[in-house]
């Protein structure tokens, strides 16, 4: 065969094969993740009764669930930026933890450092914002601790901790014990310690599920919070 018609040749077949590799990769393609618009803030000192100080409450307008990875910037009263105020978060808003299912959702904040008690507010800015693929439910799961099996205070000490899904779909969170500063009145309390329970659980539909404490978390927990006000939180994660 002359050299021409094989060059010819073999220039059709690699036309081929890019026009096939093409149509194979546009067949396996995931589909793209649909836009999404970014959520809204609204930052409260005092809870109120029963509620936790200094929340952050989130609005989710998207019908999926997003996981934000948030920055604040916390503020006086008169507005002035307070740039020596360090802000952490008890649920992970800031390092892309925390899922917000569609509707309302919060986080705790807590500042430290030169000026933290003249906090009034945050500026909220959103450094990336990844879209889920569905909606979670939306309702709270409880985080009951136990001892040898045995429901106990959170106030006592306890080895593994039950939580209960009530719904037909499977949720994933995490669990955190939080420890609580006594404030003086007229100030806010606030997280002053947070410690991880696990990592991510992901609870079958209408299933318990134990998480164990290990000894070395269950000691921190009790020289933490030894005297002071404490919970055991759950919160949507991925």
């Amino acid at each position: 065969m002359p050299s021409h018609q094989l060059i010819s040749l073999l220039t059709s077949a690699a036309f081929i094969t890019a026009i096939a590799t093409r149509a194979h990769r546009a067949r396996t393609k995931e589909p793209a993740r649909p836009a999404v618009t970014q959520p809204t803030f609204t930052y409260r000192a005092r809870g109120g009764s029963n509620h936790i100080d200094q929340m952050l409450h989130i609005t989710n307008p998207n019908t999926v669930d997003v996981a934000p990875v948030l920055t604040f910037t916390p503020v006086r009263g008169d507005g002035l930026v307070l740039r020596e105020v360090r802000v952490e978060t008890a649920y992970g808003s800031d390092r892309g933890e925390l899922v917000l299912c569609p509707g309302t959702g919060f986080d705790v904040l807590n500042f430290s450092g030169p000026g933290a008690e003249q906090v009034a507010d945050v500026r909220v800015t959103v450094k990336e914002l990844a879209a889920l693929p569905a909606a979670s439910p939306a309702d709270y799961i409880d985080a009951k601790p136990t001892r040898g099996g045995a429901a106990v205070s959170r106030f006592a000490p306890f080895d593994a901790v039950v939580l209960h899904n009530p719904h037909p779909v499977p949720v994933s969170l995490r669990v955190v014990h939080l420890v609580y500063d006594s404030p003086p009145p007229g100030a806010s309390q606030q997280v002053v310690h947070r410690t991880p329970i696990g990592g991510l659980a992901v609870v079958p539909p209408r299933e318990d599920l134990v998480v164990p404490v290990p000894a070395s978390t269950a000691a921190l927990i009790r020289e933490r919070g030894a005297g002071r006000a404490v919970s055991v939180k759950t919160y949507p994660s991925r």
